[in-house]
């Protein structure tokens, strides 16, 4: 569980001494251990999020600058909620409680003068819409909690109230209800690590909130670290979140904001940039061009309150992954090696996240690398990216909802993700495909990143699915460069978004990916006597030259700058494996043909007796269905299945003993069960006469 910034056991124990001795030596009061062990002008401990920084200085006169010390000297305390992240390669359960346990409370507040809707919004409901399962149609908080943790954080709670004070009048008045729920409550009941704090305090209260409505009337959510509020049962509430009680049209609220405040409470800082309060009207703060760093792709950042979004959603996005990492929710696998093809599944509901680490002594800068499919049959994080819909002339709908590789760049030797006004070095930003600041936007295509005067970007994913989004490399823009030194990082390849997406990695150069080949089929019947062109297409982006070496049937024939090369079919019925390898210093990509010559008649069992099986699939990318063919050089037993990318087998298409020279299955994407799988590459197997032969395939659903 998490650890967090505490005001010494010693001054604890003095302090609440000395508040009960006072009690009891004051005729007429009853004796009382509640209220502020240091008053809130005087902690230094004391953290406010999301209240505009000209309040905070008004009421405790504590500066931005100084606010943001006192995050990160809080920070430096902390630890992950979970104690350790899942496996990837484990699910998670959705109605049981794992290890790592929170028990929030609950309280409903109102004034005499701004009473809830408590008839409309009792107990019960709050009780539904934060700890249920399988009952609130945008999500529960303890089904967030869940799924953005892969199972690792269980949320459980009571609800009490509504408690009534006579009216509001500041971010702080709010301990006033701590006091007036302390004869009903026992506040150590909510201490689950015994720990002497409080694990979780929520508060919602009477109204909608300023974030959504821009009434300055109404109260803008936040929440509060260092609070050092002690109770009479001997537990401190160090911290707590604030929510509304509904939203603008009097439905009760959802957990949209109380995502994004909960996990304030848990240790999260916020991860948008500005330095004073964001105007929501504008979507911009004036003299300050950078406070857009991750825009919608953390709960953090403005998911959280779901600015950008056409047809904003009630549910919340996911932590992005910085955040679960700093949470335990993962445990990002570190590349430190030039990779081919890195398997990168859907972070919605896999815990599979990579980190690319800046070299050198001291030095907390990386990149960290996920999947974000905003069509995963995940419950949250469907970000629709219609950033446009906020202007007269775009037509709602056009553009689709946003998936991808997410790549960040993290520097953690950064306290906050304020800088300052116009600094674009942050702690966490999202590196943004196509994002180019010398290019401005044109006002009319939507991929050209600049949204003049909002000055927000796109924050685009990469993804082959937007041309000039497939590579992340020194010479992208945006680079791949560190702060202030190249990185020789080159993510290149990138494939189409989906289920499952895949990346080639290079350090120090990019791997030379081949692109296309001629013949396009890698088993090719060729007829004698005949000259059969074999070429390979490259792109590597790097620009170094690239080495073609070639083989027939393991014998080098070529080596040099040629893609190309001629295979002279002149022997009937022969079967020949010819190996093109193209190569770029370490890193290198090939392609197999297997050319079968005819022999013009019949093919005898004399001349299948010198063949080897023969494995082929095609269409590939497919949608509905994937042809396989193959052939063995004499009758046996064959067996042909088709295995996931962790090795897993999805299905059988056939196993027994085979007579016919060849054969054909269709596989249509279903595993044994008749059940559709997701899309993502999978490999054919075939295994015959003591070897096997693989063939790769890619479902795009």
């Amino acid at each position: 569980m998490r650890s967090l910034p505490r005001v010494s056991i010693d001054l604890v124990a003095v302090a609440a001494a000395a508040i009960l001795a006072i009690a009891v030596l004051s005729p007429g009061r009853t004796a009382r251990a509640g209220g502020f062990l240091v008053p809130p002008a005087e902690n230094p401990d004391l953290v406010l999020f999301d209240v505009p920084a000209e309040e905070v200085e008004r009421q405790l006169g504590v500066s931005p600058e100084e606010m943001r010390a006192r995050i990160a000297r809080a920070r430096a305390e902390m630890g992950p909620v979970v104690s350790e992240p899942p496996s990837p390669d484990g699910g998670f359960p959705r109605s049981s409680a794992p290890s790592d346990t929170g028990v929030a409370l609950v309280l409903l507040c109102q004034w005499e003068d701004d009473p809830a809707d408590t008839v409309a919004h009792p107990p019960s409901a709050y009780q539904t819409l934060l700890f249920s399962q399988g009952q609130v149609p945008t999500g529960s908080m303890r089904e967030f909690f869940l799924e953005t943790s892969y199972g690792s954080y269980w949320v459980e709670g009571e609800v009490h109230g509504w408690y009534t004070r006579p009216t509001y009048y500041s971010y702080l008045y709010f301990t006033d209800f701590f006091e007036l729920a302390d004869p009903d409550i026992d506040y150590s009941q909510f201490d689950r690590d015994g720990d002497g704090y409080t694990d979780a305090v929520w508060i919602f209260h009477a109204g909608p909130g300023e974030e959504e409505t821009h009434d300055p009337d109404d109260i803008w959510s936040f929440a509060v670290w260092g609070l050092n509020y002690m109770t009479d049962d001997g537990v401190i509430i160090d911290r707590f979140a604030c929510n509304p009680e509904m939203h603008a049209d009097g439905s009760i609220i959802t957990i949209r904001v109380g995502a994004h405040e909960a996990s304030h409470v848990l240790g999260l800082p916020d991860l948008y940039d500005y330095d004073s309060k964001l105007d929501t009207t504008t979507y911009y703060t004036p003299g300050d061009d950078n406070d857009h760093p991750l825009v919608d792709w953390c709960v953090m950042g403005y998911y959280g309150y779901n600015l950008w979004s056409y047809g904003t959603r009630q549910d919340p996005g996911h932590h992005c992954a910085w955040s679960k990492n700093e949470l335990g929710f993962v445990a990002p696998i570190l590349i430190t090696e030039s990779q081919q093809d890195v398997p990168a599944p859907e972070v919605e509901l896999n815990p599979v996240t990579y980190r690319v680490e800046r070299p050198g002594g001291g030095s907390q800068e990386s990149f960290l690398i996920e999947n974000r499919n905003s069509y995963s049959t995940a419950i949250f994080d469907h970000l629709d990216s219609d950033f446009s819909a906020f202007y007269t002339w775009f037509e709602p709908g056009q553009n689709p909802k946003d998936s991808g590789l997410l790549i960040t760049h993290i520097d953690d030797a950064l306290s906050s993700n304020t800088p300052g006004p116009n600094n674009p070095h942050y702690m966490v930003i999202v590196e943004d495909a196509g994002y180019d600041p010398s290019n401005p936007w044109d006002g009319v295509d939507e991929f050209s990143d600049w949204w003049y005067p909002q000055e927000t970007r796109i924050s685009a994913p990469f993804a082959a699915d937007d041309p000039g989004q497939t590579s992340f490399t020194p010479n992208t823009t945006p680079s791949s460069d560190w702060y202030g030194a190249p990185s020789g990082i080159w993510i290149t390849n990138i494939s189409e978004p989906g289920p499952v997406m895949t990346f080639d990695i290079g350090f120090g150069n990019a791997w030379p990916a081949i692109t296309s080949h001629t013949p396009a089929s890698l088993d090719t019947v060729v007829s004698p006597p005949s000259e059969v062109p074999l070429s390979v297409s490259v792109l590597d982006e790097d620009g170094d030259p690239t080495t073609y070496e070639w083989y027939e049937n393991g014998r080098w024939i070529q080596s040099g700058p040629s893609p190309s090369w001629t295979f002279v079919a002149d022997t009937p019925g022969a079967v020949d494996q010819v190996l093109v390898i193209a190569t770029d210093g370490e890193l290198s990509d090939s392609v197999e043909w297997t050319l079968r010559t005819q022999t013009g008649t019949a093919v005898v069992e004399e001349e299948r007796a010198a063949l080897r099986p023969v494995l082929t699939a095609s269409p590939t990318p497919f949608r509905a269905s994937v042809t396989v063919q193959w052939a063995l050089p004499r009758p046996g037993v064959a067996r042909v299945s088709v295995h996931d990318l962790n090795g897993r087998q999805v299905a059988v298409l056939f196993e027994g003993r085979q007579e016919a020279p060849s054969m054909t299955r269709i596989w249509n994407g279903r595993d044994a069960a008749g059940r559709d799988v997701v899309s993502g590459i999978y490999f054919v197997r075939l295994e015959a006469e003591g070897t096997a032969e693989t063939r790769k395939v890619a479902l795009m659903r």
